[in-house]
């Protein structure tokens, strides 16, 4: 089970960490000086990506969950869970960012 909840969470390290940089490579950077258009393509890549990264660790999860016992697919849900709500709250500025 704790194996499944830290594959799950490790998906979702990635998936945050591809959106920040994306999101970055796009204008979206700290210090940016964005206009209307530079803040729409930001958060534009930073969306797109998060939900596709959040769809393709969702269906490695479902993948994973038929080949491994019933511990590890619970682990699976729990940490794709667990690590959904804090990557959301994350991105949305929790943690003191």
């Amino acid at each position: 089970m704790v194996a499944g909840a830290v594959v799950a969470l490790a998906g979702h390290g990635l998936a945050v960490g591809l959106t920040i940089v994306l999101a970055i490579a796009a204008g979206g950077g700290p210090n940016a000086d964005l206009d209307a258009g530079g803040r729409f393509a930001a958060l534009f890549f930073g969306v797109f990506t998060y939900g596709v990264a959040q769809l393709v660790l969702l269906v490695s999860c479902f993948a994973l969950s038929g080949r491994l016992g019933r511990g590890s697919s619970s682990g699976l849900v729990a940490g794709w869970t667990l690590g959904l709500a804090a990557s959301l709250f994350y991105l949305c500025g929790g943690f003191g960012t």
